[in-house]
């Protein structure tokens, strides 16, 4: 298992972060290239279901590594095995070094073995912890303290959000991807999580993208400490159709994320500061809206504005529940059997549609 805060704390270990993203670069491992490399249909599908894609081509391994950027495709993406001998004559010394100072990869002189995964992203590199490795079969960790990929939902939150500057604070950071995708905008970023490997795999991931940024281990329900308060606060919450709720980790209701960040929002924000969340909701048949949900959780909460988000692929209309399946691009459910769980879970608790929300809270002036 990789250790991120032993890499961001060595003297060998802070310089080679810096350099990999520009070596990754150098030999055309980019997120494009990754899409193509592995037929995904968008980079949104490919980073909801890798291990589809991984498991699918299985059959083209031997093309993919025949070139620097497919190895770390095979290594990184697929999570698979290089056979040294094609390692290190497909894959240039520097980033060979790179990867080897760093601990990305461990090898027994015949194999190559990756231990980390790497998401390229939007011209960015995220690392976290490997969620399967690829081989005779597909295996899937469980670990509850695994670092998650980035995931399409990230992505829909950046895309939807209005107006960020000054000081920046992601909530539940995870791999660190809002607050360093962001740190151009603001004038400072910071994160929080309670987890403490995933603050070490954000501070990685800034230096490897060269964004300056805080991460830090906090818990919002109790003390916090942050270094002041912001003008903006975000959490992408780990909120969905509760079908496989007890398998997903630290998964919540919405209703307990939109508290969860009522009750934050103090502690967090300056006064007339906002906060921003990504719900994923289920909207009942006796609800009108989404909007309407969210407001009757929040009554004392006048100033909440919410943005639904239909068009997004992670939502089910109505239409999709009522014919009993899900629409084609939807990244809520990786396969048949699961969209059929899916639609049963949702009528069998009388649900409408699950629509994916934007929602912003300002804090008061006092």
């Amino acid at each position: 298992m990789w250790i991120p805060d032993a890499q961001v704390a060595d003297a060998h270990g802070v310089p080679a972060l810096r350099s990999l993203g520009q070596a990754f670069r150098d030999v055309g491992f980019t997120e494009d290239g990754t899409v193509r490399a592995l037929s995904a249909e968008s980079p949104a599908e490919l980073l909801s279901n890798a291990a589809f894609y991984a498991f699918c081509s299985t059959d083209r391994v031997d093309e993919l590594v025949t070139s620097a950027a497919g190895v770390m495709v095979q290594l990184f993406v697929r999570n698979g095995d290089v056979a040294w001998t094609r390692y290190a004559r497909v894959v240039p010394a520097p980033l060979r070094g790179l990867l080897g100072t760093l601990g990305l990869v461990s090898s027994d002189g015949d194999v190559v073995t990756s231990t980390v995964s790497v998401s390229p992203v939007r011209s960015m590199y995220f690392l976290s912890d490997q969620l399967f490795r690829t081989g005779a079969r597909i295996a899937m960790s469980r670990r509850s303290t695994v670092v998650m990929p980035p995931h399409a939902s990230s992505f829909e939150l950046l895309d939807n959000l209005g107006a960020v500057d000054g000081r920046l604070v992601d909530v539940g950071c995870g791999c660190g991807v809002l607050a360093l995708a962001l740190g151009a905008r603001c004038s400072s970023v910071a994160g929080v999580d309670l987890n403490p490997r995933a603050v070490a795999y954000s501070r990685a991931n800034a230096l490897v993208n060269g964004v300056e940024a805080g991460f830090h281990v906090a818990d919002l329900r109790s003390d916090l400490d942050i270094g002041g308060p912001a003008d903006h606060m975000l959490f992408n919450s780990p909120t969905g159709p509760g079908h496989h709720a007890e398998a997903e980790i630290g998964w919540m209701s919405a209703e307990d994320a939109l508290k969860f960040v009522v009750a934050a929002a103090p502690k967090v924000l300056r006064p007339g500061g906002r906060a921003e969340v990504l719900l994923i909701l289920e909207v009942p048949e006796d609800r009108a809206s989404a909007s309407e949900l969210v407001r009757g959780w929040l009554p004392r909460e006048p100033g909440v504005a919410v943005t639904e988000l239909r068009r997004s692929p992670l939502s089910i209309s109505a239409g999709a529940v009522a014919r009993g399946r899900i629409d084609p691009g939807c990244l809520l459910a990786d396969d048949a059997q699961e969209a059929m769980r899916l639609i049963a879970h949702l009528r069998a608790r009388r649900i409408r549609e699950v629509v994916p929300a934007l929602v912003a809270l300002t804090r008061p002036h006092a």
